[in-house]
C-alpha cells in the first residue's frame, strides 16, 4: 500500500511538471495597450471590448498568463510601449521603427478601404483617382500606418490642402457626420463599427483601394519588458488558434460572413510561418 501510494505520489509531481512550468513562463502580468480602432478595441461603459481582446483572452486561456488592459490615444499608444510601460500592443502594422523596440507576432489581416460620405455624384475607382479627380478633404487619425503607395497619394492630398490629422476614428466618424469633412481611411472593423448605428451609412460610399495591399495586423511585444521565452509561448498560442481558426472564429461574432472571407482570403499559410519563426 505504501509503494502504491509512493507511486501514485511521483505519477502525480510529474504530470504537474508541465503546468508548473508553464506557470513559470508566464509574467505576473502583461500590460496590454489598446486603442479607438472600431470593432479590433473600443470602449463601452467604461468597459474594453473587441476582437483585440477576446484574442487576447483566448491567448490567456492557453497559456495561463495574465493580460490587463489599458487605453490611450493612437498616437501615444506606441510611445508607451517603446518606454516599457506597456508590454504589448494590438491591432498593429509592422513597420521598421516599431521593430526597433519590439517584436512582432502577427494573427490577422487588414486593409485599408476609403470611405467616402457622398449621396451622388463622380464614382472614383482607386485612392489615386480621387486624388487626382477629386476635391473634397480626407481625415485620417495621428499614429496610423499605411502601405508606401498609399502614404505617397497622402502626401499629395496634404500638398493641396485636402488632408487633415485628427486624434481618433471618432472624431472622423462624427465629422463626416456633420458634413465637415469629405471621406477617410479606415479597414472594416473600424467602418464596420461606426456606421452601423449612423445616419451617415445611407450616404456612404465604400471604395477598396488597388494601392492597399493586405497586411498583417498583429501584436508587439516590448523587447525590454517580454523575455524570448514568453514571446515563444504567446506564438505558439497564436500559431494554434491560427491552426484551429479560432481568430477567424472570432471575427464572426462581429462580421457577415463576407467580410469574413474577405479579411481571411489569403489563408493560414503566411501567419503561420511568420509564428512559426518564433516558436
Amino acid at each position: 500500500m505504501m509503494r502504491r501510494n509512493r507511486m501514485y505520489l511521483i505519477a502525480t509531481l510529474w504530470c504537474s511538471l508541465p503546468a508548473a512550468h508553464a506557470a513559470a513562463a508566464c509574467p505576473p502580468v502583461t500590460r496590454v495597450g489598446l486603442s479607438d480602432l472600431g470593432y479590433t478595441s473600443y470602449r463601452d461603459q467604461g468597459r474594453i471590448a473587441g476582437i483585440a481582446v477576446d484574442v487576447a483572452n483566448e491567448m490567456g486561456r492557453r497559456t495561463g498568463c495574465k493580460f490587463e488592459f489599458h487605453w490611450y490615444p493612437r498616437q501615444r499608444l506606441f510611445v508607451e510601449l517603446a518606454a516599457g510601460r506597456i508590454d504589448m500592443t494590438m491591432g498593429a502594422l509592422r513597420t521598421p521603427e516599431r521593430d526597433a523596440y519590439a517584436r512582432y507576432l502577427p494573427y490577422a489581416w487588414l486593409q485599408y478601404d476609403l470611405v467616402l460620405a457622398q449621396s451622388g455624384g463622380r464614382q472614383y475607382a482607386s485612392l489615386s483617382d480621387f486624388v487626382a479627380h477629386g476635391s473634397g478633404r480626407l481625415n485620417v487619425t495621428r499614429g496610423a500606418a499605411y502601405d508606401t503607395a498609399i502614404e505617397t497619394q497622402l502626401a499629395l492630398l496634404a500638398s493641396a490642402g485636402r488632408l487633415e490629422v485628427v486624434n481618433d476614428f471618432e472624431t472622423v466618424f462624427g465629422k463626416l457626420e456633420m458634413g465637415r469633412a469629405d471621406g477617410t481611411l479606415a479597414t472594416p472593423p473600424i467602418y464596420g463599427k461606426y456606421l452601423k448605428h449612423s445616419r451617415l451609412k445611407a450616404r456612404t460610399v465604400i471604395v477598396p483601394l488597388p494601392e492597399a495591399t493586405p497586411q498583417f495586423t498583429g501584436i508587439y511585444l516590448s523587447k525590454q519588458t517580454i523575455s524570448p521565452a514568453v514571446r515563444q509561448r504567446y506564438a505558439a498560442a497564436l500559431k494554434a488558434m491560427t491552426e484551429e481558426q479560432k481568430v477567424r472564429a472570432i471575427y464572426t461574432h462581429y462580421f457577415d460572413e463576407a467580410t469574413v472571407k474577405r479579411t481571411f482570403r489569403l489563408g493560414p499559410a503566411p501567419l503561420l510561418g511568420a509564428l512559426s519563426a518564433e516558436d
